[in-house]
């Protein structure tokens, strides 16, 4: 049973929810839970009880409320456990996995506690999923309202504020508007929220709103509170009226001699085998490495692993050089010029390591090639395989794969507890084999397992009627594997894309060349041709001559509204 106080006060067993009446039973049951595992003074759930207006036998009246209490809990298969009475007032034992106010405090502290970035996202996130409506809205208590409810709220804001101000420094202010946009109109005079509301407009491209928005709080600052601006706000607004980036970045001290990384991923998990031989050939300097795979498959985070394995070997530093836009567009040369006139190397003496993450295509490769320099090693992520770039250049190819199970339970086990996955194991490896045990989607079924009081097996369920669906995280577009799988798709010429949908659609089954052929209605000859570029694209795995659409690329194709031409 999970008791919830972060909206109605409700008990809740699976997809099943009770919200309770209002009572002074409710107002008793509130007062304990909002102090979870505290002793309430009797004189504080008597206020919370009947306020001012308290009866001459009011010690009496909160034990036999408390008897009604119990009772309440007996009707609903409840221990009685749960209330323990103490001396001098009442205590409510509760853990996160019996009272949500408990488990938004562990989460939000859980984020606190992680420096990885897209851990402490699904944390926050998961911690405001808790919330479901105006607080305690069927509690009847002055006192709670007035004194606790408030408290509560600034609570949430302060986990808001956090996530949004994340997402906004991942690059993903596009899905933090809604939520502040929401929040700015309910608190109108938080200057915080205000500031990352207009930065998350101003992130967007929307200059002209953002600058409304200062207006609009400007406004209602001098209006109803008779202030300015404080000195956020109003460097903000300068540094979007003169065009300038909205992003105070800490200034780098590089020491002398040290050499400067690439940020290291938090919480890698496996490929123990392919972060060394990939390392190798790096020190060895015997051409490009080319990390290539299908989307979601973790590329960029295996590069920076082994950009950290490999740091001490470069004297001259590391430089990761983004290779598509914030929009998602391939970026220009004098873009990618620029990104690569901040490598502060230390010292001429020495190699450096230069990555190219996400490469579009062997052109833009090839264009960006006169940047480097001489002797540094340089490794490549990108969806295609990148065959004439080390043909001319010299190197090797590196088709990175989907996960092996163990991998995939490791993952899994990190990302929901291991308390909870260690109570379901049958059903941690039913995940991994639902979302084909690529890390993207591993990730993103952790992210909404936690958001749900369903045991694991019954939330592998759920995902499995609508996976293309349902692997999403709400509110971020990044997160979300259909719209992975629709960027690269959408990379293809249109021949391309229909190819890949009639042979998408064969229930992930191997197919030989002449069943292609067959399926496209082609020669053998033209067939071979097609399936070469999407074997390149990493949307087709080849074996032995036989070829398959990995399990949620099938899933893809055939729930796709694109059709064959």
């Amino acid at each position: 049973m999970i008791f919830r106080v972060l909206g109605p006060l409700a008990l809740a067993r699976g997809d099943d929810s009770v919200v309770l009446p209002p009572s002074r039973v409710a107002s008793l049951l509130a007062a304990l839970l909002v102090r979870p595992n505290e002793v309430v003074p009797v004189g504080a759930l008597q206020e919370a009880i009947w306020g001012d207006d308290q009866p001459a036998a009011a010690r009496a009246a909160l034990q036999t409320c408390a008897m009604r209490l119990r009772q309440l809990f007996v009707r609903h298969a409840i221990g009685a456990s749960s209330i323990e009475t103490v001396p001098g007032g009442y205590r409510f034992n509760a853990s996160a996995e019996t009272a949500d106010l408990v488990r938004f405090r562990e989460l939000a502290g859980a984020a606190d506690a992680r420096s990885r970035p897209d851990q402490q996202l699904v944390r926050l996130e998961g911690a405001l999923a808790l919330w479901r409506g105006p607080l305690l809205a069927n509690v009847p208590s002055e006192s709670l309202h007035r004194d606790v409810v408030p408290r509560l709220t600034e609570e949430r804001l302060r986990v808001l504020e956090r996530l949004c101000d994340l997402k906004i420094r991942l690059g993903l202010a596009a899905s933090a508007l809604v939520q502040l946009w929401e929040a700015t109109r309910t608190h109108l005079g938080d200057e915080r929220l205000a500031e990352l509301h207009i930065e998350a407009l101003y992130r967007t491209g929307r200059q002209a709103d953002a600058l409304a928005e200062y207006r609009r709080v400007k406004g209602f600052l001098a209006e109803e509170l008779g202030v300015d601006p404080g000195p956020r706000l109003r460097r903000l607004e300068l540094r979007i009226l003169t065009g300038e980036s909205t992003v105070e970045e800490p200034e780098t001290v590089v020491v002398a001699g040290e050499s400067p990384g690439i940020e290291p991923p938090r919480g890698f998990v496996g490929r123990s085998a392919l972060v060394g031989s990939v390392g190798a050939r790096l020190r060895a300097g015997a051409g490009v490495v080319v990390l290539t795979g299908l989307p979601g498959v973790g590329k960029t985070a295996l590069a920076r692993r082994v950009a950290s394995v490999v740091r001490d070997e470069f004297p001259a530093g590391q430089f990761l050089l983004a290779m598509h836009g914030a929009d998602g567009a391939p970026a220009g040369v004098d873009e990618l010029a620029g990104q690569l006139a901040r490598w502060s190397r230390p010292g001429s003496a020495g190699r450096g390591l230069l990555v190219l993450d996400d490469v579009a295509d062997v052109r833009q490769a090839l264009a960006v090639a006169p940047l480097w320099t001489p002797g540094d090693a340089v490794l490549l992520t990108s969806r295609f395989g990148l065959a004439g770039v080390v043909a001319r250049f010299g190197g090797t190819i590196e088709r990175v794969g989907r996960f092996e199970p163990a991998e995939s339970v490791t993952l899994l086990n990190a990302l929901v507890g291991d308390d909870r996955a260690a109570a379901e194991p049958d059903a941690v490896s039913a995940l991994a084999d639902l979302c084909d045990h690529l890390p993207l989607a591993l990730r993103i079924a952790a992210a909404r397992l936690l958001t749900r009081t369903a045991d694991l097996a019954a939330s592998v369920a759920w995902l499995r009627e609508n996976p293309m669906g349902r692997l999403a995280l709400p509110g971020d577009p990044d997160m979300t594997v259909q719209g992975r799988f629709d960027e690269a798709v959408h990379r293809l010429a249109p021949a391309l894309v229909s190819a890949f949908l009639r042979i998408g659609t064969h229930d992930g089954d191997a197919l030989d060349l002449s069943t292609v052929a067959d399926r496209l209605q082609a020669t053998p000859d033209a067939a071979e041709a097609v399936l070469d570029q999407l074997v390149d694209a990493s949307l087709v795995d080849e074996h032995a001559g036989l070829f398959r659409v990995p399990g949620l690329l099938t899933s893809y194709a055939s729930s796709s509204t694109l059709t064959p031409v």
